[in-house]
């Protein structure tokens, strides 16, 4: 009988996005921002007036905000300041749009993504923003393992602007603005 099966290279395995990605639902989707991210950028907004995928118990402290089961990037995103950190699964899209649009509007959003550069959403977001902002090291969100450690990205990560200059925030990492912004 011959081998039909394709030669795999030995990384192969790194880039399979079905062992990646996760459903918003899954336990490890749970990514609380770090006090020392979280802290500035509320400082900077003058306090979150939403916050559209929290936890139930509100970490962030929004004046209004979303958690699951409910669909937060489908509700309204009434307010004149918003935080995400979205999902890092299947939907991140999806949350992207609802930020790019709010800052269209008129909204400040600061948004917390994974600062994978090459992306097509990354690009997008970075497109429509008013600046960026480069986190120094990894995070260590506020989710601990059941080791009792923080548990930490696996990549860098990045703050993006839209209607709101980051360039206060120039402590936690590097900051670019757009052109005539």
């Amino acid at each position: 009988m011959e081998n039909t099966e394709q030669p795999r290279s030995v990384a192969s395995h790194r880039f399979d996005n079905a062992k990646r990605r996760r459903p918003d639902h899954h336990a490890r989707q749970a990514m609380l921002t770090p006090p020392y991210v979280l802290e500035p950028v509320r400082e900077l907004l003058g306090g979150i007036g939403l916050d559209p995928c929290t936890e139930p118990d509100n970490p962030t402290g929004a004046a209004m905000h979303y958690h699951l089961p409910m669909d937060g990037a489908a509700l309204p995103w009434d307010a004149a300041t918003i935080w995400c950190n979205p999902p890092y699964g299947e939907t991140r899209g999806r949350w992207i749009a609802r930020c790019i649009e709010a800052g269209a509007a008129g909204a400040k959003v600061v948004l917390l993504i994974p600062s994978h550069t090459d992306t097509r959403l990354f690009q997008q977001a970075m497109a429509s923003s008013t600046s960026v902002l480069f986190v120094r090291a990894r995070l260590r969100f506020g989710v601990l393992r059941d080791n009792g450690r923080q548990e930490a990205a696996s990549h860098g990560s990045a703050l993006i602007g839209f209607g709101v200059d980051l360039s206060p925030l120039a402590a936690l990492g590097t900051v670019v603005r757009r052109a005539g912004s």
